[in-house]
């Protein structure tokens, strides 16, 4: 019984080599260091393109790591990520005056992603990038990248390549009104809610707004102080009011001229500001050319001033011309 129960003891420590041996030989092996980058070209550490700041939107970025000189022989998994202190090395590589690209402006979607067995390429981690409108117009920013970590063992950051994420912003959403002084009347106005009101900086907490004793249509005229050539307006609504104070904009007319007596009928647009921003963005058909601009106010929902008092009012956060 004795050398039985021996006997049993061998063979159950044969399978467990067997099996360990096995596991080792199927399980994913560690990748030398530097073996995974950038599936760029090896002459280059910089893509680069420009980036549209007019819009509000968001942009998707991908990129892919590539093994070098061989295929996986088992699934590995590339986790990408920023390393900002590389901006130096970019500046001085490229440049002083280059703008690291602002932490809000990028979120990673899809840092880690997946090198399959039998190929050398990874699926596309993709980067998120926001914010826009924030940015300055005509400027470079970077984004230094790097593969951070191969299977969840990091890479040596004083080793690992670097790839710098070059965005070249152009044209601004906005004409730009810097050096000139803005001037602007209106129909009618509310107490301290000037037509000027209108046009400072303030899109959001200070307006025109028309008296409640005139009915509507109620217009504000603007003047940008020089010729401008535009593509359409975004018009801001109050962010302080909310739908249940009522007084929406929901149609207004829009008009242009050179010389403040000549007018042109630019159309009749349905507005909706029930939106986060509360912001309303018309586009014209072509870009347009004038140094007044008369906004007027058609139809808007009644002002619920209490529960039995409701005026017939309109208001004007902000209008920006958009290049």
């Amino acid at each position: 019984m004795k050398t039985y129960k021996l006997n049993l003891l061998a063979i159950c420590t044969v399978v467990l080599l067997l099996m360990a041996c096995k596991k080792d030989k199927t399980g994913s092996e560690p990748l030398p260091e530097g073996s995974v980058t950038f599936d760029v070209p090896a002459s280059t550490d910089v893509v680069a393109r420009d980036y549209d700041i007019r819009s509000v939107s968001v942009v998707s970025v991908e990129m892919k790591a590539a093994l070098q000189g061989t295929t996986a022989s088992d699934v590995h998994y590339v986790t990408f990520a920023a390393d900002t202190t590389k901006i130096v090395d970019y500046r001085l590589k490229y440049g002083g005056n280059a703008l690291l690209l602002p932490t809000r402006s990028y979120l990673y979607y899809k840092p880690t992603v997946a090198i399959a067995a039998g190929t050398n390429l990874s699926e596309a981690a993709v980067l998120n990038l926001s914010f826009q409108t924030t940015l300055q117009p005509f400027t470079t920013y970077v984004l230094p990248l790097t593969i951070a970590s191969i299977d969840g063992i990091p890479q040596d950051p004083k080793t690992r390549k670097v790839v710098y994420y070059v965005f070249n912003t152009k044209e601004p959403r906005y004409v730009s009104h810097t050096g000139f002084t803005l001037g602007a009347t209106a129909s009618s106005v509310f107490g301290a809610n000037t037509a000027l009101r209108a046009v400072d900086a303030a899109t959001g907490t200070t307006f025109w707004a028309s008296s409640n004793t005139v009915p509507l249509p109620q217009w504000v005229n603007i003047d940008f102080a020089r010729n401008v050539t535009f593509s359409g307006l975004d018009y801001f609504f109050p962010t302080g009011l909310t739908a249940a104070n009522g007084a929406q904009t929901t149609s207004a007319k829009v008009e242009t001229s050179l010389d403040n007596i000549t007018w042109v009928d630019k159309g009749t647009y349905a507005i909706n500001v029930n939106n986060t921003a509360r912001v309303h963005t018309i586009n014209f058909p072509s870009l347009t050319t004038a140094r007044y601009l008369r906004f007027t106010v058609l139809a808007a929902n009644p002002y619920v001033a209490s529960a039995t008092i409701t005026y017939n009012i309109c208001f004007v956060g902000g209008i920006l011309l958009l290049n």
